[in-house]
């Protein structure tokens, strides 16, 4: 699979009363002190009923607090090629979206009002074309997307599950009877190789 366009979703448990504008000042101080990649400008999106809240720009990817399937949470979305194959392409927008749970849930403004859910993550390709809705998609990353999903969650129980609705772009639900933190999370796939 060539898809590269994946985002990742990982749900807020606390912190969805934060106010947008809180949001926008802490993204802001991302793009100055980030070094891993290119942050160019942050918008405020509060206005739109169940789209963004907030939204960092990057080259690479863009970053945002996000309402759009109704629950909010930190959204991951790659949209510059990366190396390797879907695997590595998988596990590394993993490591971005959990190391951003984790610049959020320590960030000082925040004051540790934010923290995340584990237990339940939303995987999406953003390509209609590469990767249609369908159980072919399914067929061709199931494999890839076991792997690194088990080494995320080192071994505890998952399931994955499709949406079926031809009318969305190919997205699948990660669910974990796992408490672990974004911390654990990452120390997990980051040892993956």
């Amino acid at each position: 699979m060539n898809a590269y366009r994946i985002q990742i979703k990982f749900y807020l448990e606390s912190g969805q009363d934060v106010a947008p504008d809180t949001w926008f000042r802490v993204f802001n101080t991302w793009i100055p002190e980030t070094t891993d990649e290119v942050l160019v400008d942050v918008a405020d999106y509060s206005h739109v009923h169940r789209g963004p809240v907030t939204l960092l720009v990057g080259h690479e990817a863009n970053y945002s607090i996000d309402r759009t399937d109704g629950k909010a949470g930190l959204l991951y979305d790659r949209k510059q090629p990366s190396g390797g194959d879907f695997a590595d392409r998988l596990r590394m927008a993993l490591v971005f979206a959990l190391k951003a749970c984790r610049k959020l849930e320590g960030s000082s403004i925040l004051a540790g009002a934010a923290r995340f859910r584990t237990d339940e993550a939303l995987i999406a390709l953003n390509d209609r074309l590469l990767a249609p809705n369908s159980e072919e998609t399914l067929a061709a990353v199931r494999a890839d997307l076991d792997r690194v999903i088990d080494r995320l969650y080192d071994g505890d129980a998952i399931s994955i599950a499709r949406d079926p609705d031809p009318g969305q772009r190919f997205t699948v639900r990660i669910r974990s009877d796992s408490r672990k933190s974004a911390s654990d999370l990452l120390r997990n796939i980051k040892g993956y190789s």
